[in-house]
C-alpha cells in the first residue's frame, strides 16, 4: 500500500511527538549516560527541538525534513 504525503507527513509528526515525550520522560526519570551525552540537560534541548519542528511543520513539510534533516 503505498502512503499519500499526508499520510507520511502526520507519520513524521506523529512520530516527533513520541520522541519528544519520551525524551521528556527520560529526563525526569532516567537513566542518564553522561559518557555519552545523554544528561536531563539534552533531553530536554532534543525534546523542545522536536517541539519547535512540530510547530514548525504542522502545515507540511515534516516527512520531507526528517528524511534530510541533520
Amino acid at each position: 500500500m503505498k502512503q499519500t504525503p499526508a499520510e507520511l507527513d502526520k507519520a513524521a509528526l506523529r512520530d516527533l511527538l513520541v520522541d519528544a515525550e519520551t525524551a521528556e520522560q527520560q529526563a525526569d526519570n532516567g537513566p542518564f549516560y553522561p559518557e555519552r551525552g545523554i544528561t536531563r540537560e539534552s533531553l530536554l534541548a532534543y525534546a523542545a527541538r522536536c517541539r519547535r519542528e512540530l510547530d514548525q511543520f504542522a502545515a507540511g513539510g515534516a516527512h520531507a525534513y526528517v528524511l534530510n534533516c541533520p
